[in-house]
């Protein structure tokens, strides 16, 4: 038994009906036994905040969203092994069966470069089913691997357009350009014209390609009355790398009272000193 496989039963049989383990071995036959999972092992929260899976190729996968019956399906397309039978699975099977083929995706054999399964995360992405959109694009290394980039661009936006943590896309630093830090921008800018509220983790990313305009925002975030703003702020300001800013990286750290802050402007301050 793998480690994946040890962790998810683990998790399973601590949550799960009495029995489930008996049926889930008996089951021989994957098509027929995954429409049952919910009915044998219940539908409620994996209730495992800090429990993770790492893939074949590195990415840890949170598992906090999970619920006991993803886990289990994840076990029976494990024992599969086939992600042509899981594209299968995903095409005729209502939400809850969905969403445990797409946590599952990852988790199968060839999943790094076998992209066959990409029609369902492609579907999921233009859902208005929040459940299933989460599955196939957030916590989900199966859709950083082979989304294209316009589309991956386009899942990270929805993400946090529909109220998700930017965080949660897998490979989010590796993926972003140019075009997402400017769409970014753009929508915070939105926000900020409609009263609503920005999340502060955009702040870093945008950094990272940063558009006209985002060194003039973060100087101004950099006095927002949320100790988070501030620090996003300050870190999103350290990884411009731009000397012009340390004036003002300096003048905030000495007004600054939250200790964490403080820390995040000290490192954007250093960062600034290795490009004067």
């Amino acid at each position: 038994m793998t480690q994946i496989d040890a962790t998810l039963r683990a998790l399973i049989d601590a949550r799960a009906r009495c029995g489930w383990d008996t049926w889930i071995d008996a089951a021989s036959d994957v098509r027929l036994a995954f429409p049952a999972v919910s009915r044998h092992v219940g539908r409620d929260g994996l209730d495992a905040p800090g429990a993770t899976l790492v893939t074949e190729i590195g990415d840890r996968i949170s598992l906090a969203a999970w619920r006991i019956d993803d886990a289990a399906r994840v076990l029976l397309l494990r024992e599969s092994r086939d992600l042509k039978l899981a594209l299968e699975l995903y095409r005729s099977g209502d939400a809850r069966e969905k969403c445990g083929v797409l946590r599952a995706l990852a988790f199968l054999p060839g999943a790094a470069t076998n992209a066959v399964a990409l029609p369902a995360i492609l579907d999921a992405m233009r859902m208005a089913q929040g459940e299933i959109f989460e599955a196939g694009l957030l916590d989900n290394a199966y859709a950083a691997v082979h989304l294209p980039q316009l589309e991956w661009r386009k899942a990270a936006l929805k993400a946090v357009f529909v109220g998700h943590a930017l965080r949660r896309v897998i490979r989010l630093e590796k993926r972003a350009d140019a075009e997402l830090s400017a769409s970014l921008l753009d929508l915070a800018t939105e926000r900020e014209a409609a009263g609503r509220a920005v999340p502060p983790e955009l702040w870093p990313i945008a950094a990272m390609f940063p558009p006209p305009g985002l060194a003039g925002k973060l100087l101004g975030y950099l006095e927002h009355p949320a100790d988070e703003h501030r620090a996003a702020a300050a870190q999103a300001l350290g990884r411009l790398r731009d000397p012009r800013v340390r004036p003002f990286l300096v003048d905030r750290a000495a007004r600054e009272p939250v200790a964490s802050v403080r820390d995040a402007l000290q490192k954007a301050l250093e960062h600034a000193l290795e490009h004067p």
